[in-house]
Parts: C-alpha cells; sequence; structure tokens
C-alpha cells in the first residue's frame, strides 16, 4: 500500500464531537463517548483526544446520534430550488425518501443528474410512482382501468427506472389516477420491483372507513407479489375506525408471523393534509349524502381547515364551519364550490385541507410500535407543522412529556430502522465506517415549535446536524454547505 492515501486522510481537516452521550441507533443504552468525523465518514468512536487544528463540536449534556431518515417525504419537490432545504434539516433529517404516493420524477436518471449538477444538503433516495408509470402508459386517459397490455408496459417501465437504484414502487390509491387500478395491476407492478429487490409502500385506497380493507390489500400485493411492503403514514381516520389501532397492529404481527415483511411509517399528529376530495371515496363530487357522511365521519366542518385556496385566498386559514357562516351557504355547498373551481371540468385553482381526524390513543399505539418508523409526509413549503416538527415533536412529547418510547428506541426508530428497511448502505448508526450524518440535540429541551399558524418554525434544541461529514445546522443556523447526495438502494 502506498502512502498516499495515508497522507491524504491526514491532511483532510476533521471534526471531532467530543463529551456526548452517544446513541448510536440500535437502541442500546447511551455511552459516553466522543466521535471523530473525517471526510465524509466516521473514523473514530471512543475516548478520543483532540487533534492539532481539528474542529471541536462540544457535545457535552448533550447526546449525539445518527442523522434522522424520514420514511415518507416530498422534499423533491423543491429540491432543485430551495438547496438548502432549511424545514427538514433544521429538524435532524439527513435523508428524505421521496417518490412518494405513487409520483416520481420522469424519466428517474434525468432527474437524478440535474440534481447531482445542483449542490444541495438533504440526502435524497427515491421511489418510482404507479401514478407516473400510469400516466405514461395511459396517457391522458389514465382515469380508467388498464388493459392487460399496458400493465405490461407499465411493468417494464418500472424495471427500467429501478435499475437507477430506486427503492421500490409507491403508490397513493386515494388519488388520481391510482385511484382507477385494480390490486391485480399493482401486484404485477410490485413484482417488476420485487426483481431488484425493491420495496411496495403505499398510502392505501382508504384510511377511513374502509382503512382495514385497504391495509389487507397491501398485505396481499406484498404476499403475491414476493416483496416486503409498508404502509404510508398509517392513520384511521374516520368515527367508524377510530380504536381499531391494535386490530391493525395484529393483523401486521400475523403477516410477518406468516413470513411476510410488512411495516409502516407515521407522523405524530392528530390531523392530515391532503386535497379535500379524500373527505369521500367516489369521484361523484356532487354526491351531497356523501359529503355530508363524509364530514360528519371526521367530526363535522369545524374539523376541515382549508390550507390553500387560490380561487379566494380570504378563505384560506378558516375552517368549513368558518367559511359557512361567512358566506351564509351550507359546508357541503361550500365544498362543492371549492371542488368546482379546483377539480371540475377546466378548473385551474387549487386547493389544501388539513383535518383533524384521528385519536390520540390509535396515534400513540401506532408511534409505540417497533415495526413503525417515523415520517414527515411533508414538502419543503409546509402548510402542515410536520414538515417542520415531526422527529423533535416525538422527541418532546412521545419521548421526554409521556414516556410512551424511551430515548433509545425512539432514535432507533428514527435511524437503522428506516436506513435498514431502505437499504443505505452505511448510514442509520454511528459506527466507524459508516457516513457521518450526525445530529447533536438536547434532550431536555428538544421541542417542536412549528404550528397550524407558523408552520414552518424551527425547532428548539437540534443544536447540530452533520450530512456526509459537513456541518448543515449549528445553534446559529444552516450553514452554506451542501453535501447532499441522491443514496440507491445497496
Amino acid at each position: 500500500m502506498t502512502l498516499g492515501p495515508i497522507l491524504l486522510a491526514l491532511a483532510t481537516p476533521s471534526i471531532l464531537i467530543s463529551g456526548g452521550s452517544v446513541l448510536d441507533g440500535s437502541g442500546h443504552k447511551a455511552v459516553r463517548e466522543d466521535v471523530r468525523v473525517q471526510g465524509d465518514r466516521i473514523v473514530e468512536v471512543g475516548r478520543l483526544s483532540r487533534r492539532p487544528n481539528e474542529t471541536v463540536i462540544d457535545a457535552r449534556g448533550e447526546v449525539v446520534c445518527p442523522g434522522f431518515i424520514d420514511a415518507h417525504s416530498h422534499a423533491d419537490g423543491e429540491i432543485l430550488t430551495k438547496s438548502d432545504a432549511s424545514v427538514v434539516v433544521r429538524q435532524g433529517i439527513t435523508t428524505s425518501v421521496v417518490g412518494q404516493d405513487g409520483s416520481s420524477h420522469f424519466p428517474i436518471r434525468e432527474w437524478i443528474a440535474k440534481l447531482n449538477a445542483t449542490p444541495h444538503t438533504l440526502n435524497l433516495a427515491s421511489f418510482v410512482g404507479h401514478g407516473t408509470a400510469r400516466s405514461q402508459i395511459l396517457g391522458k386517459n389514465a382515469n380508467r382501468p388498464a388493459t392487460p397490455e399496458e400493465i405490461h408496459k407499465m411493468a417494464a417501465l418500472v424495471d427500467s427506472e429501478m435499475r437507477a437504484g430506486l427503492q421500490g414502487l409507491s403508490s397513493g390509491l386515494e388519488y388520481d389516477p391510482g385511484y382507477y387500478s385494480a390490486t391485480e395491476e399493482l401486484i404485477e407492478l410490485a413484482k417488476a420491483a420485487s426483481k431488484h429487490h425493491g420495496i411496495y409502500i403505499s398510502h392505501v385506497r382508504d384510511e377511513e372507513n374502509k382503512a382495514i380493507q385497504s391495509f389487507t390489500e397491501l398485505i396481499r400485493i406484498a404476499r403475491e407479489a414476493h416483496l416486503p411492503a409498508q404502509i404510508s403514514h398509517i392513520k384511521l381516520a374516520s368515527k367508524p375506525v377510530w380504536g381499531l389501532a391494535d386490530k391493525v397492529l395484529g393483523m401486521m404481527r400475523s403477516a410477518r408471523a406468516s413470513g411476510l415483511d410488512i411495516t409502516a411509517d407515521v407522523y405524530p399528529y392528530t390531523y392530515w393534509q391532503s386535497t379535500i376530495t379524500v373527505l369521500i371515496p367516489t369521484r361523484d363530487w356532487s354526491d351531497r349524502k356523501a359529503w355530508a357522511k363524509g364530514l360528519s365521519e371526521v367530526g363535522g366542518p369545524t374539523h376541515v381547515l382549508l390550507t390553500t385556496y387560490s380561487p379566494d385566498k380570504s378563505w384560506q386559514g378558516k375552517t368549513l364551519a368558518d367559511i359557512s357562516k361567512l358566506t351564509s351557504k351550507d359546508p357541503v355547498t361550500v365544498i362543492q364550490e371549492i371542488v368546482s373551481k379546483t377539480h371540475g371540468a377546466g378548473a385551474k385553482g387549487s386547493e389544501s385541507v388539513v383535518v383533524t381526524a384521528m385519536t390520540e390513543p390509535d396515534v400513540t399505539k401506532f408511534i409505540r410500535d417497533p415495526h413503525i418508523m417515523f415520517c414527515t409526509d411533508g414538502g419543503l413549503t409546509p402548510s402542515h407543522p410536520r414538515a417542520a416538527g415531526s422527529f423533535p415533536r416525538v422527541l418532546a412529547e412521545y419521548v421526554r412529556s409521556r414516556h410512551v418510547l424511551p430515548l433509545p428506541e425512539a432514535i432507533r426508530k428514527m435511524t437503522s430502522l428506516p436506513a435498514h428497511r431502505f437499504r443505505l448502505d452505511h448510514r442509520g448508526a454511528i459506527r466507524k465506517g459508516y457516513f457521518a450524518d450526525v445530529v447533536v440535540l438536547n434532550p431536555l429541551t428538544v421541542q417542536d415549535e412549528a404550528s397550524l399558524k407558523q408552520p414552518t418554525l424551527p425547532p428548539k434544541g437540534i443544536d447540530y446536524v452533520l450530512i456526509n461529514g459537513q456541518v448543515v445546522v449549528t445553534r446559529r443556523g444552516v450553514t452554506p454547505a451542501r453535501p447532499g447526495r441522491f443514496l440507491t438502494r445497496r
């Protein structure tokens, strides 16, 4: 061996994270150790002495842990223009898994090339979207059942996109065009992902009344396509299914006992954000009875907050109850007007709602389960606080305040669990030779600050974040470093 690599390593500036309590991502208790970072890797873990001219991060009284991995993210939507990804990295997220809900960039290799040519902060890994495949093969008439020939072409497209090192197949079956697909179509496309050792991840058909049937469909797809599967942002979002978390977790345990690999991710809020159309499981938007039933099952018009509405921005930030009172129109009429102007024929407007529709006991049970990891389901310009606060909220509310999880287990579910699930090579652990994605946090002060009124407020207590060995967050804020990479499945 020549001296070249050794001399280069010695010449590379190093960072010593000193005096902290290391939670290595395994779920084991903290150990007082120092961590040395050189280049993009962790090169030493133990009781270490400072080298001359070495940068030191004083972590006394703090926890040092792997960077958090967001299992369901939409950060890819703006990463080329919001390269600092500040909303995301400030909460300790170092890798976001994108291409979710059936929607991915196409062709993915072209997007990866653009990403690699644009310095950015965040690591990204991506799925190939089922809806994207549908739109490419079926064209503008994708809102219909596919023919066998079209399914064959979609499967070939998935196969081709997977060759870029993607994570697997994602679907968004509550949305167009995935809404119109048969289970058999999904099985065939999942088989194409399975050939590349990918997984199937799904925003299932119905997170409300038919949630149990929807989870059953996901398990069937996993069984018949012979691949692991994950339920995206698992929830029970209407009165008829409230309180069924134990039943859902039992279904997942039974599936694993039968040899399947079934997991989920969750965000720590009782309210979701999406399009108002998902309040009903039909595309007959003229059906007033369906809207009335959908409203009732999420708790009524006070539980539906209109966060985006381009046709009349004065409605933004108001509940359907508020708008009903303001306009002297009943809530169903208000909904139908919103849908007509944003989803009807020729409509060009946009809308988004935040709906309080889950129960805290169900959310808590999902958060506690050892096979469920965490996500934000958020982008880089959010109107839901989950995008800026999910991971600190888990640490503040469910670890420190309510003791739902011990801190080492919460960190495991944020780091090594998703790293293993998404086959991210040498990520998710504080270990020699692993990539230096590292978070330094204060477990006594970490706290989410984002709210519905101020959804982008940064959290407290996340003091340093390193991505690929570069400091991207300090106590003073986000740095100019842009070390993010596109990560492929190993």
